[in-house]
């Protein structure tokens, strides 16, 4: 068990590295289309951008959807998008996951469609969920592994948190936005649930 605890604890830390791994990269040639077919490109609208990445499979993910649908309705300033693989990493192809997403009803959230893995392989996306913050600009300031509640994902937009379209430093070391302990068991439950299906 002790060998266990420390394999997964060496998992995460490598896992931690993918945070600082998106920092500066531009996404703002980068389009993707949606569910209804429309075309998407990061930055054009002048706003900072939420994009969680998650699948059909992730039970984690699937129990956030309400809030980002919910945060996706409200006014804000910022963008709020999701991003799914479809017919990689396990997940449905394009025509079966356009079905059974309609099927949830869910009516606000923009789900664009990485069909060749492209972003994911771009941002380093290694588990699900996995959030990437973009600045008004389309540049990438953060990538984080791991679940983040409605308030969380506010908090990281917050005026106190952005600085001239950058991040501040001290983003990861606030201990009401996003805490190791939280994170990390997030991630084993999501890895624990995967693994016995």
């Amino acid at each position: 068990m002790k060998g266990l605890k420390k394999l997964f604890l060496g998992i995460m830390m490598l896992l931690m590295g993918a945070v600082a791994f998106g920092a500066e990269m531009d996404l703002s040639k980068v389009t993707l289309k949606d569910v209804n077919g429309m075309s998407y490109s990061f930055g054009k609208d002048g706003k900072p951008t939420y994009v969680k990445f998650w699948a059909s499979w992730c039970p984690i993910c699937l129990s956030g959807l309400e809030d980002i649908d919910s945060l996706s309705k409200e006014m804000k300033d910022f963008e709020v998008v999701t991003v799914v693989s479809p017919g990689l990493v396990g997940e449905k192809k394009t025509e079966d996951f356009k079905k059974w997403y309609k099927s949830l009803g869910y009516k606000n959230i923009k789900v664009l469609l990485d069909e060749k893995g492209e972003l994911t392989k771009m941002l380093n996306v290694r588990v699900y969920p996995t959030s990437a913050v973009l600045n008004k600009s389309g540049k990438v300031e953060k990538v984080l592994p791991g679940h983040l509640e409605k308030a969380e994902i506010k908090k990281l937009f917050s005026s106190k948190m952005m600085n001239d379209g950058k991040m501040k430093d001290s983003m990861m070391k606030d201990d009401n936005m996003m805490n190791d302990k939280n994170m990390m068991k997030n991630d084993k439950m999501s890895m624990e649930k995967k693994t016995s299906m």
